[in-house]
């Protein structure tokens, strides 16, 4: 295995995450996810969830590629406040995520 394949993965609270590198990847990933439902209903529930994302954001995000002014990085609380949108989270959106809990006893 060459150097420039292997990928380090780390556990880090989600407080200290600011944003998301953003690909086509997880755009696809992210149409998939809304399915049959349209951008402006999910943008609508983002109002809803507090913190609105455009519907033009949404397409922006699921084909990156398509704009040239497309974001590279997302910015956690807007993929977060998406995903529960979707009725998904983070841990479900990307399949390296895991959640940890720890008890204070």
């Amino acid at each position: 295995m060459s150097i420039t394949s292997r990928q380090k993965k780390i556990m880090l609270d989600v407080k200290y995450v600011a944003s998301i590198y953003w690909n086509k990847e997880l755009g696809g990933r992210l149409k998939l996810l809304r399915g049959g439902r349209s951008v402006r209903a999910i943008s609508e529930k983002t109002a809803e969830l507090g913190e609105r994302i455009s519907h033009q954001y949404i397409h922006m995000l699921e084909d990156p590629e398509r704009y040239d002014n497309s974001a590279s990085t997302v910015s956690f609380q807007k993929i977060s406040v998406l995903l529960k949108a979707l009725d998904s989270n983070i841990e479900n959106f990307f399949d390296t995520a895991i959640t940890i809990v720890s008890i204070a006893s």
